[in-house]
């Protein structure tokens, strides 16, 4: 048995820690299934706290939130051509990403074939290379733009690549790039409506780069890739049991690939967690660049030797070995446990598998 435990007091100190620290919207992003917390629940926390501003990463994600009953705005942060998806979205007033020619072109006759005028958010490509227009080119659009009877634009947004970085040319060349582009769109009549490009790390970072809104999902979990200096607490600890006992004598190796060797008669117990789980997995491994990986790697041959712990009983108990795909084996000698017994994890919810549930205590 696994629970994923949410301290529901501490997710809302973090929330409003967040809103305290800007007067701009704050634009609550819940993909990964609202970073692992259950996107509903999560969602109707959010609400209960004062933010109703969504944005999702999946039309599935808008879609649950919708037949959940909720009716506030909820921008769907990826950009799409697909008719089929486009009509989705205008039925169901969501939010759309408009980041080309042929996304806005498919939302507006959406929009039109069923009657209604579709609230869009511009995208600008100002350096991450997937969704929106290139600022070199959008302003050969902007008589298109400016024809579209079906579709207003709502807002107009970017998003940063490197907002963690301790260095700031790349964060600060983005945010200027976007707002020459914003002025761009406004000399020539078109109506930017809010303006936003901060994730959590450039809205923790950057308070002068708030514009009208910002978006937050990592920093609600006081989970980010940077110093935590911000009074925000680490959200999710997994409680698991202990499963099975054995003690092993000196010498004995243990785990895959024999990184760990007994140094003495050892008691050992076996819990039902593993990488599966999510558990020893890191966000800030997508975003990294060559010398980062090259760091990664000397790292993994430095965990062999890296404690890591968990609780038992009030007590730290060290992992001994490799974390394998569906256990984890822990040292308890000294330790007063028993099967069955209690063992509670840091873990982050975004990577804790769907089907573990959750409690928000």
């Amino acid at each position: 048995m696994k629970t994923l435990i949410i301290e529901r007091d501490k997710l809302v100190e973090n929330i409003q820690c967040i809103k305290e620290r800007t007067s701009s919207t704050v634009i609550a992003v819940l993909k990964g299934n609202g970073y692992g917390l259950g996107i509903v629940d999560f969602a109707r926390l959010l609400t209960e706290n004062g933010i109703d501003f969504f944005a999702v990463s999946e039309l599935s994600e808008a879609m649950v939130l919708r037949e959940n009953g909720f009716t506030n705005k909820i921008l769907l942060l990826a950009s799409t051509s697909l008719p089929q998806e486009a009509e989705l979205i205008v039925s169901n007033n969501i939010i759309a990403t408009v980041g080309s020619v042929n996304s806005s072109v498919t939302i507006n006759e959406a929009a039109k074939k069923l009657g209604v005028t579709a609230e869009v958010h511009l995208k600008i490509d100002t350096g991450f290379g997937r969704f929106g227009f290139l600022p070199g080119q959008i302003d050969n659009y902007y008589s298109l733009l400016k024809s579209f009877d079906n579709m207003k634009i709502a807002g107009t947004y970017s998003h940063l690549s490197f907002s963690f970085a301790k260095k700031t040319k790349l964060v600060q060349n983005q945010f200027d790039l976007f707002i020459k582009c914003a002025e761009g769109l406004k000399q020539n009549g078109i109506d930017t409506g809010i303006l936003h490009i901060c994730n959590s790390c450039a809205f923790l970072k950057y308070e002068s780069m708030h514009l009208d809104a910002v978006r937050v999902g990592s920093a609600f979990l006081g989970r980010i890739p940077i110093e935590n200096k911000y009074g925000l607490s680490r959200i999710g600890v997994l409680k698991s049991q202990i499963i099975e006992f054995k003690d092993l004598p000196s010498n004995s190796y243990i785990g895959y690939a024999n990184t760990c060797k007994t140094k003495r008669n050892t008691r050992i117990g076996i819990v039902p967690v593993g990488y599966k789980d999510g558990f020893g997995v890191e966000k800030i491994r997508d975003t990294f660049r060559l010398r980062d990986i090259l760091r990664y790697v000397y790292n993994d041959l430095k965990q062999w030797k890296k404690r890591m712990y968990v609780r038992v009983n009030g007590k730290r108990a060290r992992i001994l070995g490799r974390i394998s795909m569906y256990n984890i084996i822990i040292d308890l000698t000294g330790i007063d446990a028993e099967i069955g017994d209690e063992v509670l994890l840091d873990i982050n919810p975004i990577f804790t598998e769907s089907s573990v549930k959750r409690e928000m205590l």
